[in-house]
């Protein structure tokens, strides 16, 4: 892979969002989006991978936000807000799911967390975390392209699936959620303050699939379906770069290396940093080094891969990003 762009810019947060769309064309990312003086992510950027140029911006107001469907929705979380913005990038249309926010919190301890959308598919999960008495967890699935029930202070909606699960003491509010490419299952994950714990959900039925410990599996940060079926997830676990199959925990990949990592939604590639802080983009099936990313010498902070493997990108630590591309 070559260099062939670096994007300079200045913002007080790191981009909580840096990712390829799945047509493998543009970076989307909430870098070099904040407004001085404030403290929220005010717009996201889609910049153009081949030319390097800034291609759309979108006034967001957002804390998090997420990204798919075919690169047609944007969704974004407001804590303050109590509700999650909808941006459709077709209609360039903003709405509000008034009823994803979780109807048992007051607003002082409104807290929509976490929120996932399939890449391909209009639905979307988003979780509360309520830890009074008794102690219950929510996630909730939603149609995008569904009816409103009321439009009165926005668009109000019934979810289309329900999970809940007794979490068993109070989290260190680091929670995820991740839906399969393929749109099947979905991965909740949640670090307590002693304990962390996954729950692998079937999108159609509601199921519980399988539940297990962080503390033997590690936190995934991102879910693959490769081409004999298996669900892998990549993450960072017992001091390793790691891949594993999420339904069985038999580890595919252990490579020594540290976050951030990445890998394509076909299960072929990895891309992490390697003890040197540079980007290595790793063959899963053969597993061998494909290339190592000679980058600047500050830290990595963000990196992502597209669908294709064609091009990587990397947010470093003093506000750049970079662009990749293997032809």
């Amino acid at each position: 892979m070559k260099r062939i762009h670096e994007i300079c810019g200045k913002s007080a947060l790191k981009p909580n969002y840096f990712s390829i769309s799945t047509d493998n064309r543009t970076l989307i990312t909430n870098a070099h989006s904040l407004v001085s003086g404030e403290d929220q992510y005010e717009n996201v950027n889609f910049w153009d991978l081949a030319t390097g140029e800034l291609i759309r911006v979108f006034d967001f107001r957002h804390d998090h936000i997420s990204f798919g469907c075919n690169e047609r929705w944007l969704l974004g979380i407001v804590y303050n807000a109590n509700a999650i913005i909808t941006l459709n990038l077709t209609t360039e249309e903003y709405n509000l799911f008034v009823d994803a926010a979780p109807s048992c919190l007051s607003v002082k301890e409104n807290n929509i967390s976490p929120l996932a959308i399939s890449p391909y598919e209009p639905i979307f999960v988003c979780g509360d975390f309520v830890y009074n008495s008794p102690q219950t967890g929510n996630i909730k699935v939603y149609n995008l392209l569904a009816e409103p029930i009321s439009q009165e202070i926005g668009s109000i909606r019934l979810p289309v699936q329900k999970f809940r699960w007794n979490p068993q003491e109070y989290p260190a509010c680091n929670s995820s959620v991740l839906i399969s490419p393929d749109s099947k299952v979905m991965l909740s994950q949640t670090v307590l303050t002693h304990y962390g714990f996954h729950h692998l959900w079937d999108l159609q039925t509601g199921e519980l699939i399988r539940t297990f410990d962080v503390l033997s599996c590690g936190l995934a940060e991102c879910l693959a379906v490769n081409k004999m079926g298996q669900i892998l997830a990549c993450g960072w676990r017992l001091g390793q770069i790691q891949i594993w199959d999420i339904l069985t925990g038999n580890t595919i990949c252990s490579i020594d290396g540290h976050l951030p990592v990445t890998m394509t939604m076909n299960g072929r590639l990895l891309t992490y940093c390697n003890i040197e802080s540079k980007i290595v983009v790793w063959d899963i099936e053969s597993n061998q080094e494909l290339w190592t990313l000679n980058n600047s010498s500050t830290k990595i902070e963000r990196i992502t891969i597209s669908p294709d493997g064609k091009w990587a990108a990397s947010y470093n630590q003093d506000q750049t990003i970079e662009i990749w591309c293997s032809v």
